[in-house]
């Protein structure tokens, strides 16, 4: 009895994943098609907080857009997760053209996340190049410490589940997870869906 006791506590204790992640921002305010709506963000960061609930990650790797990134990192903060942030370009660069180009405070939601994270700037490729290339070093970067850690990677994508073409940055971010056969879980930021 006293060993599946210690066996059960000892799961429960375990280290969770290291998550990997991207997702999608949150629309323009003159946007047609919604991906992200403004009105979704409390709900999509309860999904995320009841997924960190149950999974434990051991540390959260992805970017700092607003949107679904710095949900993530905000709860993975919130829960003293580990986190590692890689950003295409400068800090200051990044907050133009991927954090306050949108409706939101996530300004200052960046600058705490920042503060708290260890950040890298890879300088990459300016456009879409730069994000595509960002989502590979992410995926590296999260296989890399889930080796340290021996645990295993997934891959969290927090987005509306379609793909909106061959230029979908997050969709790109879904298809190289499974070309590495990284387990995929997904948050919609539609509230039709779960």
């Amino acid at each position: 009895m006293w060993k599946s006791l210690l066996m059960a506590a000892k799961q429960k204790t375990s280290p969770g994943p290291v998550l990997i992640s991207a997702g999608r921002r949150v629309d323009a305010a003159d946007a047609t098609v919604f991906r992200f709506p403004a009105s979704e963000v409390a709900a999509v960061r309860r999904k995320i907080q009841r997924l960190f609930a149950k999974e434990k990650p051991r540390a959260v790797v992805c970017s700092a857009a607003c949107g679904a990134d710095l949900l993530v990192l905000d709860v993975a903060l919130a829960r003293h997760t580990e986190r590692y942030v890689l950003l295409p370009s400068e800090q200051e660069e990044f907050r133009k053209t991927s954090v306050a180009d949108r409706p939101g405070d996530w300004e200052k939601l960046y600058d705490r996340v920042l503060e708290t994270s260890k950040v890298e700037v890879l300088k990459l490729a300016e456009g879409q190049e730069g994000y595509l290339q960002t989502n590979r070093k992410l995926l590296d970067r999260g296989q890399e410490l889930a080796r340290k850690y021996s645990v295993p990677a997934a891959a969290l994508v927090v987005w509306n589940k379609q793909t909106r073409g061959p230029d979908d940055v997050t969709g790109h971010f879904l298809e190289q997870a499974k070309l590495r056969n990284i387990p995929v879980i997904e948050i919609s930021t539609l509230s039709a869906a779960k």
